[in-house]
């Protein structure tokens, strides 16, 4: 499966990290390691997504909006407004608040050498970049999955019959027990490449495992960053994962 920050570098044709380089007034290698030393926070931040219903519904409504898919494929667009409003409604969501924010920028500056204050301006940008790629993804998987996605992002209200069927579903449901988890556990690893984290025979369906195999399949980031973004979240927001 490709991992987010592989994802990330195919972005506008290819051309992300130099066109991202243009924008910041970097090195493109300089833009590859900004990059990289984001995504554990960006893990993170999903993976404590996947750990709520509610949360995954704004997740997946989001992902379907039609907002965010110009800021993967059109260079300009992450210089607009909107790439950074965008950006940083996405980052409330994942990290949760402002401070958490600034201390991710602060990691990433001590891992890497470069500013704080560019990981501040960069941080809605990718956000805003990483939401465009996991939307086309999304796009291009079956008709179920789409139409899950749409029901998510409806706002479904706890009466709804499918509703409930999806709460049954995320909390409960048992791979190889229940058809309709094992067809969710299919949609969630199609969408996100096609990996088999997440449907262990035997186990409960567990999206936080399909989130680390997207970050981590690959990924040249130290162990260190990644642990040091983990006490960030910590901190700030519990030891829940």
């Amino acid at each position: 499966m490709i991992n987010m920050f592989e994802m990330l570098s195919q972005a506008q044709n290819g051309a992300a990290m130099e066109n991202l380089s243009r924008q910041f007034g970097l090195h493109p290698d300089q833009t590859r390691q900004a990059v990289e030393a984001l995504m554990p926070a960006f893990n993170e931040g999903m993976r404590r997504q996947a750990q709520s219903l509610e949360a995954m519904q704004d997740f997946f409504g989001k992902l379907g909006s039609g907002s965010f898919e110009r800021f993967f494929e059109q260079p300009e667009s992450t210089e607009s407004d909107e790439a950074r409003e965008h950006g940083n409604d996405v980052l409330s969501q994942m990290f949760g608040s402002k401070a958490v924010s600034r201390a991710v920028s602060d990691q990433a500056a001590a891992m890497t050498g470069i500013g704080t204050e560019m990981y501040r301006q960069m941080l809605p940008v990718i956000a805003s970049m990483m939401m465009g790629g996991l939307a086309r993804q999304g796009a291009n998987t079956n008709p179920m999955q789409q139409m899950m996605q749409q029901m998510m992002g409806a706002g479904a209200s706890a009466s709804n019959p499918m509703q409930q069927m999806m709460e049954q579903m995320m909390r409960a449901g048992t791979a190889g027990a229940n058809p309709m988890a094992e067809m969710m556990q299919e949609m969630f690893a199609s969408m996100l490449g096609g990996t088999d984290a997440g449907k262990k025979k035997g186990s409960g369906f567990d999206p936080a495992e399909i989130v680390d195999a997207l970050f981590t399949a690959g990924r040249k980031t130290q162990d260190a960053n990644a642990e040091a973004m983990g006490r960030i979240f910590e901190q700030f927001m519990g030891g829940r994962r």
